[in-house]
Formats: C-alpha cells, sequence, structure tokens
C-alpha cells in the first residue's frame, strides 16, 4: 500500500461510527486514494509514451489532476473523518455523542 492508501485504512478502521450503509462512500474513497497515490507515476508513463512518438504529441492524461484530492476530502468530511466532518456529525473523541445528528439518524433507521 501507499501512504495516502495507508492512511486511509487506518482512518476507516479507526471510524468506529461508519455503519454498512456507508460502504459505498468509503470504497470510492479507497479508490480515490489508490488513484491519488498513482497519479505522478501515470503521468511519468504517459510523457515517457508520448516521447517514443515521432509527432511529439501531448500526454494521454493531464499533468495535473485538479479534482481528486478535493474529492477526496469531501468524502472524508461526509464520513466523518476529518476534524471538520466529525464537528458537523456531532462526533466526539470517545465516538458518538448522545444528541449526535448521528445517533439520531441511527435510532430512527433502526442501527
Amino acid at each position: 500500500m501507499t501512504d495516502l492508501v495507508k492512511a486511509t485504512e487506518a482512518a476507516i478502521a479507526a471510524a468506529t461510527h461508519l455503519v454498512d450503509s456507508d460502504q459505498g462512500a468509503v470504497e470510492a474513497m479507497r479508490a480515490l486514494a489508490r488513484k491519488i497515490d498513482a497519479w505522478d507515476l501515470i503521468v511519468a508513463w504517459a510523457i515517457d509514451d508520448v516521447s517514443h512518438q515521432k509527432d511529439g504529441g501531448r500526454p494521454a492524461v493531464p499533468a495535473n489532476d485538479n479534482v481528486s484530492i478535493s474529492a477526496y476530502l469531501k468524502y472524508c468530511d461526509q464520513l466523518g473523518l476529518t476534524p471538520a466532518g466529525r464537528k458537523t456529525l456531532d462526533i466526539d473523541k470517545g465516538g458518538e455523542s448522545g444528541g449526535s445528528k448521528l445517533g439520531k439518524l441511527r435510532s430512527v433507521h433502526g442501527g
């Protein structure tokens, strides 16, 4: 695993408030972490491919990805894996607080 993937897995493992219905968002966040970690290598391959072309065209991928990191951080916030996300969900350091928004949602949905 790479650095962001390792950090993502550690955050997911520590997040005791996540439930089965969060799995789609968790998997999307994992996919973004893998993409972000691999981006520099992908760009290097694309530049290398272009260098072997006679016309010296453009790489097949852009040199910069301006979307993935911000999308990754939005997933983190929505899943309560950042300070701002935990504050929004009203999760304290020991888990969920008694009157949290998350606790209220769980009580409504029986989870």
